[in-house]
């Protein structure tokens, strides 16, 4: 829900109303800023998903001396307010309001407590200092920027340009870090012991984070049904909770994820949304969906244009919150690229990939989806799932059945019997090769030569573009964004760590 801005050490406020109408896609619900002590401003574009009437942020204390802005979600702020009510008054039913509670008890060990996804900033205005913090897996994004004793946040990188921000000077804040004035400081350090690879369990975890990401809305939640394997099952589990659900699927006519997504909407009885385009629709959409998503490199910027398609549609039909399938590739080794990998390098890939989802596929979904104030939910990203996923042994993520390496393979025999054997089974597509998306790609290089691609390698070394394709849409980044993140360019908006190899060489049939 909504996109943050602050400063700390500043009162500008028309830098502050122009980092707020950047990005007030991602809330257009209500746009709020405050400032304190004649320094710290505290604004949000917020979008209404938790206490409708009184959720309006900033949100404060009792003593109205501990002011938060926070993007994304506390699933377990119930549990909390159980506990808080003891000593403490609350006056909102929003999620976010537990944070400045909790930091009262718990000072900057408040953010060990939360499970959600979440990016936040708080001012203690008796100690006069920030704190800023980022959820464990980075599935909300949080960049920053220090000049001198001035900083800046915000939930997009764009937003810190527009407030006059040294553009080399932007950070992107790591997952499971939190920052004060003495420096980012990791908070969170990921489980690695084993796991006991069981089926049930995995059923388990994946029901319960569907659940519980239904729960925390006092608005409709639907899906995005892409037609693959990990969307589908989070609709499947999500249409037992809500026999009315509507799911939404984009993409060209024919295309195989399409084809599966249809299919399951006629066995689940849900609503079911469709909507095709054409690689016109794509071509037009190009500088919209990179100026969102904030990167150059092929497989996000093609998956964008998809992704905000999807979201869209979802957007026209009254839908505020979408459960999603993201981030199940990376815990259970779905992706060709490390298909083949021996152990211990299938493991280290597995966990590159996650360490870097935060800006890979998490950041393409939350920026299209908030593109137009719409909130998607990763029920493969609950921790607990996470964790143990991620520790599960190779032989049961990737099996040899009859000849053929099954990708996923606890997370299909996890679930036999939800849905139809063909779609349980179906081998994985990219989701912009399932959908159609990837057809632009013959169609953007047509539009490059081999003269302009070798001179742009040799102007922009830091860019490192592996691609025509690359090249083409770094052209549109450019104009948006110029001289953002300066030599490190390429690890912050163009990098996919472990795929790169493929995306240098993908074509619009070739596999991830």
């Amino acid at each position: 829900m909504c996109g943050i801005v602050g400063m700390f050490n500043h009162s500008d406020e028309q830098a502050l109303q122009a980092m707020l109408s950047d990005t007030v896609h991602r809330g257009e619900d209500n746009t709020r800023y405050a400032f304190y002590d004649g320094m710290v401003g505290l604004g949000i574009n917020r979008l209404s998903i938790v206490d409708l009437e009184r959720g309006d942020q900033p949100l404060h204390n009792e003593t109205n001396d501990v002011h938060v802005v926070c993007n994304g979600e506390i699933y377990n702020h119930a549990s909390i307010r159980m506990d808080l009510s003891a000593t403490h008054q609350l006056a909102t039913g929003s999620d976010a309001e537990v944070i400045s509670h909790l930091y009262e008890d718990h000072g900057d060990d408040c953010v060990k407590l939360l499970d959600g996804m979440f990016a936040f900033v708080l001012y203690d205005q008796k100690r006069g200092r920030f704190l800023a913090a980022r959820d464990a897996l980075g599935i909300k994004p949080l960049y920053y920027a220090r000049d001198g004793a001035r900083w800046y946040f915000a939930s997009e990188a764009k937003a810190l340009l527009v407030a006059g921000a040294e553009p080399q000077s932007i950070r992107l804040l790591p997952p499971g870090y939190r920052l004060t004035q003495d420096g980012p400081e990791k908070y969170y350090y990921r489980a690695t012991h084993k796991s006991f690879a069981n089926p049930n369990m995995v059923r388990t975890l994946l029901d319960h984070a569907v659940r519980k990401r239904m729960t925390v809305a006092d608005v409709e939640v639907g899906t995005f049904l892409s037609g693959g394997l990990d969307s589908s099952l989070v609709t499947a589990i999500a249409a037992q909770y809500n026999p009315n659900l509507q799911a939404f699927t984009v993409g060209m006519e024919g295309k195989p994820d399409v084809v599966a997504a249809k299919q399951l909407g006629e066995y689940l009885g849900i609503r079911h949304h469709v909507r095709t385009f054409t690689v016109d629709e794509m071509f037009e959409l190009l500088p919209e969906a990179i100026w969102h998503v904030e990167s150059y490199n092929p497989s996000m910027v093609t998956g964008a244009v998809v992704t905000l398609m999807a979201a869209k549609l979802a957007k026209d039909l009254g839908i505020k919150v979408v459960l999603c399938g993201e981030g199940s590739d990376e815990i259970f080794a779905g992706y060709k690229a490390v298909r083949n990998m021996p152990w211990p390098e299938l493991e280290e890939a597995t966990w590159t990939l996650m360490r870097n989802l935060h800006k890979t596929e998490l950041q393409r979904l939350d920026r299209m989806s908030m593109a137009v104030s719409l909130e998607a939910r990763v029920p493969f990203m609950d921790r607990d799932l996470v964790e143990y996923a991620l520790n599960l042994p190779a032989e049961v993520k990737i099996k040899e059945v009859d000849g053929r390496l099954i990708e996923k393979w606890i997370l299909r025999e996890a679930h036999q019997g939800l849905l139809p054997d063909e779609l349980l089974w179906r081998e994985k597509m990219p989701f912009d090769q399932g959908s159609g998306g990837r057809s632009i790609i013959e169609v953007v290089n047509d539009r490059v030569t081999d003269e302009e691609f070798e001179a742009a390698k040799r102007e922009h070394p830091e860019a490192q573009l592996v691609s025509k394709e690359a090249f083409y849409y770094f052209n549109i980044w450019r104009e948006h964004f110029g001289e953002m993140g300066g030599r490190r360019v390429f690890d912050m908006f163009g990098d996919y760590p472990v795929m790169m190899d493929g995306i240098k060489k993908r074509t619009a049939e070739s596999g991830s």
